[in-house]
């Protein structure tokens, strides 16, 4: 009797070491890295909210940073699910063919100047005169790190686009980099904190951003903010070198309406997971959904080339139209 007592006891224990050990791989399976644009950090902590409540055995780490850093990390071989990019053109200049398949266009937005109640000349700036403001000697004003962020070359871009839509903005551009009052910050997000307690009086940010923190911005010419396909071609008249996938190497990239995008890296740890969550995020009722509140218009989605290999899955999503 002890002995057959004895043998339902190991049996048993052997039965649970067996379901734990499932569980734990099972669980380990359903974590989802997540790299994405930091003005895409209030519309993902929603998506992620909403997602994790559907899916309680879903766990989801995200990170957030620029664009362009946060490639770099994928090509450093950092593991990642998804990779959500501040503009398109990231991942098809520093992710494809190698590390990134496929490319899925899905939000836009626009380029807008913002400020706080303690910043100067506030009562009196607007579309007419705010480039003539950020740059007075008692202004302080920032962007981006135009080599981490999209952000910030698209902050360059609209400066060398003013000095064309306006007629008394002359060398606008040079003068605005040589201001020693800029500030450069390593992404967007960062200046946030900064234009609400004071310490800056200026920055470029995205209009969904300023939307989400309650800031006062103001609102660009279309000409200008980086927000219009029709003007496409006025955008590409601007440019800015950056640094390129390798140290040292160096490319151009011009103007272009602002279109973010997404994929799943090449090796990602948890592929199939991360399909599933991607549905979710490019379901009109589901996470485009929050993008639209929280101030981003949908694009698509889409993917960049029409041959790209999609998941199957995602392929009944995609809008062409």
């Amino acid at each position: 009797m002890k002995g057959k007592a004895c043998f339902l006891a190991i049996t048993m224990a052997l039965c649970l070491g067996i379901v734990l050990m499932g569980n734990s791989a099972f669980a380990e399976e359903q974590e989802i890295i997540v790299l994405h644009a930091g003005s895409l950090s209030a519309p993902l902590e929603a998506i992620e909210e909403a997602y994790e409540r559907a899916n309680p055995e879903v766990d989801i780490e995200r990170e957030s940073g620029g664009s362009a850093g946060l490639a770099r990390k994928i090509i450093d071989n950092n593991p990642c699910d998804v990779f959500f990019s501040a503009d398109y053109l990231v991942i098809e200049q520093l992710l494809r063919p190698k590390f990134a398949k496929w490319n899925i266009m899905f939000s836009s937005n626009e380029i807008v100047l913002v400020y706080g109640p303690k910043s100067k000349y506030a009562d009196e700036i607007d579309a007419s005169n705010w480039y003539k403001i950020i740059l007075r000697s008692d202004v302080c004003w920032g962007h981006s790190d135009e080599n981490a962020d999209p952000c910030g070359y698209r902050s360059l871009m609209v400066l060398q686009l003013a000095e064309k839509y306006y007629k008394d903005a002359n060398d606008l551009y040079q003068k605005a980099i040589n201001d020693p009052t800029r500030l450069v910050q390593p992404k967007a997000d960062d200046l946030v904190a900064m234009v609400k307690s004071g310490e800056l009086d200026y920055a470029f940010e995205y209009r969904s951003v300023a939307v989400q923190h309650g800031l006062s911005f103001v609102e660009l010419p279309d000409e200008v903010n980086l927000k219009n396909p029709d003007f496409a071609d006025l955008y590409a008249t601007a440019e800015v070198e950056l640094a390129g996938k390798e140290p040292g190497e160096k490319i151009i990239t011009k103007g272009s309406p602002i279109v973010y995008s997404l994929t799943i890296p090449v090796g990602a740890p948890h592929e199939e997971a991360a399909v599933r969550f991607l549905s979710y995020v490019l379901d009109p009722q589901g996470g485009l959904a929050i993008f639209e509140k929280m101030g981003q218009a949908t694009v698509g989605p889409k993917p960049v080339k029409s041959d790209d290999p999609i998941p199957e899955a995602l392929k009944p999503l995609m809008n062409f139209n």
